[in-house]
Formats: C-alpha cells, structure tokens, sequence
C-alpha cells in the first residue's frame, strides 16, 4: 500500500490497537462472541443448514472445475456464468474458502474430483454432485466457510464497539458489542454460511468511516466509506440502504460544518464517491468481470425488484412480519429493550449536541431498512441482520442516557436485560450441539445396513436428514433409479405439515392421508426412532399468520418454528425414521 492508503491503513491499525490497550473489557466481549457465534459451526457437516449455503459452494465448485479440465479464459467465463442466479461478491468469498481443499486434491493426484464436476444436474439440490463427490470435500469447504462467517461476525462485534465508542463513549461502545454479541438471531447467521454475514460487516465498515467523514469532514473516510458500502451491496442487493446512509452522512458533515451550503454542494466529492462505490459494485459480480452484464441487470431488475410481492410465506400484516422476525432474533426482553431504545434516542437528539450527529446516522440507516422490508411480502430473520447492531447501539445509547438519569434505575434494568438476553443466545447457542436432523443422520449411520435405502419427500437435499453415502429414493428419479421397496422412510417436520389444517401450501389430500397412515402404523412400515419434540398428534403447531397473541413464544424459546428460506432450527428439523416391518410382497407407493 501507498499513499493515502497505507496511512489509512496505518490509522486503522493503530485504532484498533488502542481500543484493546485502553479498554481491558473488550478482550472479553470478543472471546464472548467467539465462543458463542462458532460453538457447534459443524453442525450438519458435510450436509448444509441452508439451500443458500449449498448454492453458493456448487456456484465456486463449477469454476473451479472447468478451469481445472481446461485451463483457458472461455473456461474460467463459462464456469463463473453458471450458477442458480449471479450471487456477486459470494463466490469470491467460496471460492477462497474452498482453496485449500482444491490445492490438496490437485497435489494429491485427485483433481478429478473437481474436472469431473461438468456442469451438474440440479435434481433434488444436486444430490448426484454431493453423493458422488468425496465426503471429505464437503466437510473441510463447509467447515472453512463457516469460519470465515463466524470471522465476519467477529468483525462486526468489534465495529459495533467502535462505532458506539466513536459516538457516544468506550462503556456504550462495550456495553452495544456485548448486546450484539448476546443477539441470537445475530449468531444463527453466523452458524451458516452465505452473504449475509459479510454485508453486514461492509455495511458496519462504511458507517465507520462515514462517521469518521462526518466528524472531521476529510475525504478520504467518505471515499473509504462509499466503497465498503460498494462492497457489500456486492455482497448482498439488500444492502442497497447504504447507499442513502453515504447521502445522509453528507448532510449531516454539511449541518455540522460552519459553511453548510458550500459543503453540501460538493460535486467533485459526491461524483468521486459516487463513481467509487458503482465501480466497486461491478467489480464485486464476477458475472460482470468475465463479461455478463446482463445477468446483473436481471438479477437487480428481475429477481431482487421482484422480492418485493414475491411471496415466500403466508399472507399476514407486515406489521405481523417484523414482530415475528424481531421475537424470534432478539428474544422478548430485547425487543421492549429496543422500542425504549429507539424512542429514548429519538427523545435526545436535541439534548445531546455532542453525539446527535452520529446517533442520527444510526436512527437513519434503521429507518432506511425497515421502510425497505415494511413493502415486501414477507422477510426472514436473516433479512433483518443488518438491523440488529443498529438495534444494539441505540439500547446502548438509551441506557447510557438512563445511567446518567438516575444509575439506581438503571444498573438492576441493565443487569436484568444482559442476564435475560444472555440465557436466551445461549439456549440458543447451546441448541445447536443437539439439531434432530444431526441425529437422524447418526441414527442411520449406526443402524443401517450397507445397501439399506431411506426414501425421502423433500425437493431438496438440506430438508433431509442423510448420511453421505446411503442410497436413497427421492421424488426426482426415474422408475428404473427407484428402490422398490426401501427398508427405511424419513420424515420431516415439512413432511408433517400436510397434517395441519389451512397452510398456505402442502394441502394435497392424498399426501395427508398417505402421512397419516405412516405415523399411524397403519402400513407396512413402524417407527423405529424420532428425533426432536414431537408435536401433538404429529400435527406441527405453527404460529398463526396474523395472529399476534402466538407470537410470544418466539420470544421466549429461541428454536422456534420458521416459516420459509433461513436456516431451520430445532424446531423445523423435527424427524422421524420408520423401518419396514413385513416382507415387501410388492413396490411400495406414495402420492408425493
């Protein structure tokens, strides 16, 4: 680095340094978030917790592939431009993390492992790929991408204390680290691998330095700060408010400068910055560097334009949406902890001259991303990630005000929301040594005989609890690929969801009763092992849509119920095995 960049650089170094000499608690609080965001990260290894993960890795897995079979540029193109859809930034992530895993084959002499890759079949979430690539493989890509994940989520533990540092003090700093690293829908994200976790540290990055730009008013910052938020919109589109947090940072520095015209127009400074972060956009789409302009268009314009009424879950108010996001991933506690939050920082903008510039950008950038969700169909806890060290500042902020208020008040209110908080992450946290599908997988490994076959009904291979290795029947496959008579059959808590009366889909009549008579025994199959709470009468006891009287329990118990796309805890992975228990006189059928 030269120039501008290495005293930047030079200048960040020294931050940080600082911040761990001058603050003996911070060490702490990020062996805390160590500790919390990777405990058990090789959950469902070398499966995937989520669709997005496994996506993401064949997306990395491709190219590597093609390049390896033919060395040469149109290969390389023709790798990068398949894919589900152009994820951006995220196979740049992958493909780092799945690198030594290639280098390990290719020195070993089994680079066929990746050269015959080809361009794979997607049936059943391209369960031929995972079943016939090394078990191996899988395991050290997953594992080395959950730890760059968990990385980023170290990362934003420490910008979420700097930022508070910056604005407010050191003990608001520590004190909004600590409730972040307490989030447990923060550390559900962490547990997964994906582009969520990494926006949300570009997006922590740009605020710092847009903070930074504000207070000093250099340009630098505001150029830094313009491209991080580059950079994780490149990771994830629903980082886009960024974009309006850099304008708004620019206001407020013209507020706060004596000159508040002449600083606000700043063509030279807004062009340049806005022509870094448009620059560090393209660059972060592969697509866009091996020349396929046009799949990022359709994947703004089509797929992230279309997420707006796209429905990925049943029709309730979104006001019902936002609470059941927030229940689930704060916990009750921190919730009514954040509305305090949120009105006591409001509250004191103009009583509080001295850090009302910095606590404004915060209240902005929350209001920009809940005014984006609040015209979607529906949102997960994951979409709302970038929210929750927005969230954590502002409890801060407000309970720092409380303090100076009346400390007899605050310090029993303090302890009480940490001690609530903290039980509730690390229930959660703790939950993830112990997920039913983990167990099933075991279940078979250790019961199975070499050969047995367990017929599954998911359209996809994460919904399933399988051991690498053990054949199976799935809804995919021809007659000819099919079992006749499996010895065992797996079902889901997503199988049972055709149990419940008025779900917004699996309604088919001829599954629900097939599913009945399974758990019936009324067919020539027993249940031989369960894993997981099993739910009365078998029939899943979701959340009502609408119904906001249900959602309290979202907020007590962290492994609830989701509704669609996120990782699915405990909760979702309810599984039973059934075995046969008579001779098999003829195919056996299902409906599904």
């Amino acid at each position: 680095m030269f120039g501008p960049g290495r005293a930047l650089f030079d200048r960040v170094r020294s931050q940080v340094r600082e911040d761990f000499r001058a603050d003996p608690y911070l060490p702490y609080i990020m062996v805390a978030a160590t500790l919390l965001a990777s405990f058990w990260f090789f959950h469902r290894v070398p499966n995937f917790a989520t669709r997005d993960e496994k996506d993401r890795l064949i997306d990395a897995m491709v190219p590597y592939g093609r390049v390896l079979a033919d060395p040469s540029v149109e290969s390389l193109q023709a790798g990068v431009k398949w894919s589900r859809v152009p994820f951006g930034a995220t196979l740049y992530l992958f493909a780092l993390a799945m690198l030594p895993v290639v280098v390990v084959a290719v020195v070993t002499g089994r680079a066929e492992i990746f050269t015959s890759v080809g361009y794979p079949e997607p049936a059943f979430g391209y369960y031929d790929l995972w079943a016939g690539t090394p078990e191996w493989v899988w395991t050290w890509s997953l594992a080395f991408v959950r730890l760059f994940n968990v990385a980023f989520a170290l990362g934003s533990v420490y910008l979420t204390y700097r930022l508070g540092a910056a604005v407010v003090d050191r003990a608001t700093g520590r004190l909004a680290a600590t409730i972040l690293t307490l989030t447990f829908g923060f550390l559900t994200i962490a547990h997964e691998g994906g582009e969520d976790m990494p926006a949300l540290f570009f997006v922590l990055l740009a605020l710092n330095f847009l903070y930074v730009y504000v207070r000093s008013g250099e340009g630098l910052p505001f150029y830094v700060g313009a491209a991080c938020g580059g950079v994780a919109i490149a990771f994830k589109l629903t980082a886009a408010p960024v974009v309006l947090g850099v304008g708004i940072a620019h206001v407020l520095r013209a507020l706060k400068a004596d000159d508040t015209l002449k600083t606000l127009l700043a063509p030279r400074l807004l062009v340049t910055g806005a022509t870094i972060g448009l620059v560090t956009i393209l660059v972060g789409f592969p697509t866009f560097m091996v020349g396929g302009f046009d799949q990022i268009v359709e994947r703004i314009f089509g797929g992230s334009a279309s997420r707006v009424s796209w429905p990925t879950g049943p029709d309730a108010p979104i006001t019902w949406w936002f609470l059941r996001g927030y229940a689930s991933g704060l916990g009750l506690p921190l919730l009514f902890a954040s509305v305090a939050g949120v009105i006591g920082s409001v509250a004191g903008l103009r009583k509080r001259r001295e850090r009302r510039y910095g606590i404004a950008l915060v209240l902005a950038m929350l209001v920009v991303y809940v005014g984006m969700f609040s015209q979607w169909h529906d949102f997960r806890v994951h979409h709302l990630l970038p929210t929750f060290p927005l969230l954590a500042l502002l409890v801060a902020n407000g309970l720092r005000d409380l303090r100076a208020w009346n400390p007899a008040v605050a310090r029993p209110v303090m302890a009480l929301l940490l001690v609530t908080t903290a039980i509730y992450a690390g229930m959660g946290a703790v939950g993830f040594a112990s997920m039913p599908r983990d167990e099933a997988e075991e279940w078979l490994v250790a019961n199975a005989d070499e050969g047995d076959t367990v017929e599954v009904y998911r359209v996809n291979l994460q919904d399933t609890a399988v051991p690498h290795g053990m054949p199976i029947n799935h809804r995919f496959q021809t007659s000819e690929q099919i079992d006749p008579c499996p010895e065992y059959i797996q079902l889901g808590y997503r199988d049972l969801l055709y149990l419940k009366q008025g779900t917004y889909y699996r309604n088919g009549e001829p599954q629900q009763e097939y599913v009945r008579s399974l758990v019936s025994g009324e067919t020539d199959y027993e249940i031989v092992a369960e894993f997981g709470d099993r739910p009365p009468n078998f029939v899943p006891q979701r959340a009502t849509p609408g119904d906001y009287t249900d959602l309290l329990r979202y907020g007590v118990v962290p492994h609830t119920d989701q509704f669609a796309d996120e990782q699915e805890l405990a909760a979702n992975q309810y599984t039973l095995v059934l075995q046969r228990s008579e001779p098999c006189t003829s195919p056996h059928e299902h409906p599904f």
